[in-house]
C-alpha cells in the first residue's frame, strides 16, 4: 500500500485495509511518499520489481496515473480515495475505489444553502480553505459546493480562498491571518476536516469559544465528529474510510486472482457513496 502521506483519514483507510488483508491471509506492507511524486513512482516500481501480488495506492498527483501504471508493470494496481485518470484504467489490470468527490461539495452546498435560508442571509460571504491545488478532490469538492449554492439562488462573495494543503496547522495559520483583515464572513468551507479543525483552533486561540458561523468539512474523522458533538463544527461528510480500506483490498485481491468484483462501473471503478453527517446523526459514525 503506497500512501501519499499519512493524515488522519488516510490512516483510517490504511488500518481498515490491514485488517481486511489479514482476514484474507495477505500481508499488507505500507510505504509513505510524504507528498513526493518521484518517491511514489519509485516505491511502486520497487514493489513491482519485488513481485508483490498487487499494489494499492492513493495518488500524490492524479496527473501521474500513467507513470504509476507503467511503474507497476505487470503487477495489478488499485488506486483509491484520491482519484486517478479513469480513462487509463484497464479491466483486469487496474482499478479505482473511491467516492465521487462532487457529492461531498454538493452536500456541503446543500447544508449551507439551507442555513442561509433559515437565517435570512440573502447575500452571504464565505471563506474557502482548499486542499492541494490541482487535485481531483480539491477541484470537485470546491467547484460543486459553489455550483450548488449558485443553483440554490445564492451569489456568494468568496472573501478569502487559499490552499492549506489538507493540513490542520497550515489552515490555522492562514485563517488566523485572514481574520486579522477584519473582513466579515458567514461561513467557512473546508475541503477536509483537518483544515476545518485548524480554522476552529484559529477562533479558539483568540478566545472565541462560541463559533459564530458554520464551519463545514469533509471526511467525518474522529476529530471532526467530536467537533460536531462539541458544537464547533456544523457539518461534514463521510467517505466511509473503513469501507474504502476494505474494498480496496477486496478489489486488489480479485485483480491478483484474475477475478471480478460485483458492482464495478465498467469493470474498473467501485464507487463508495458519501454520507452527510451532522450533530443529529454523528453517533452513527463516532462514539467518544
Amino acid at each position: 500500500m503506497c500512501m501519499p502521506l499519512r493524515d488522519q483519514f488516510l490512516t483510517t483507510i490504511e488500518l481498515a485495509a490491514q485488517e481486511r488483508a489479514k482476514e484474507l491471509g495477505y500481508d499488507l506492507v505500507g510505504f509513505d511518499a510524504n507528498k513526493d511524486v518521484s518517491a511514489q513512482i519509485s516505491q511502486i516500481s520497487a514493489c513491482a520489481s519485488d513481485k508483490y501480488d498487487v499494489i494499492l495506492t492513493a495518488v500524490t498527483d492524479t496527473s501521474t496515473t500513467a507513470e504509476l501504471i507503467q511503474a507497476a508493470g505487470d503487477v495489478p494496481i488499485v488506486f483509491f480515495c484520491r482519484g486517478a485518470d479513469y480513462s487509463l484504467l484497464e479491466q483486469g489490470k487496474s482499478a479505482y475505489v473511491g467516492c465521487d468527490q462532487n457529492d461531498a461539495g454538493k452536500m456541503q452546498g446543500e447544508f449551507l444553502a439551507q442555513y442561509f435560508k433559515d437565517n435570512n442571509i440573502a447575500a452571504p460571504s464565505a471563506v474557502v480553505m482548499m486542499g492541494n491545488l490541482g487535485e481531483e478532490a480539491t477541484n470537485q469538492r470546491t467547484d460543486m459546493c459553489k455550483q450548488t449554492l449558485q443553483d440554490a439562488g445564492f451569489q456568494v462573495n468568496y472573501v478569502y480562498e487559499d490552499t492549506a494543503e489538507w493540513d490542520r496547522a497550515k489552515a490555522m495559520d492562514k485563517f488566523t491571518q485572514f481574520m486579522g483583515s477584519g473582513k466579515p464572513f458567514d461561513a467557512v468551507i473546508c475541503n477536509n476536516d483537518d483544515m476545518a479543525l485548524g480554522c476552529i483552533e484559529a477562533f479558539t486561540s483568540q478566545g472565541v469559544t462560541d463559533i459564530p458561523v458554520p464551519v463545514v468539512g469533509v471526511d467525518a474523522t474522529d476529530g471532526g465528529c467530536q467537533a460536531l458533538i462539541d458544537g464547533t463544527m456544523a457539518f461534514t461528510t463521510s467517505q466511509n474510510g473503513a469501507a474504502l480500506g476494505k474494498n480496496s483490498v477486496d478489489v486488489g485481491v480479485a485483480l491478483a486472482k484474475g477475478e471480478t468484483v460485483d458492482g464495478m462501473e465498467g469493470g474498473t471503478i467501485l464507487w463508495v457513496p458519501f454520507e452527510p453527517v451532522t450533530k443529529d446523526n454523528v453517533s452513527d459514525y463516532y462514539t467518544p
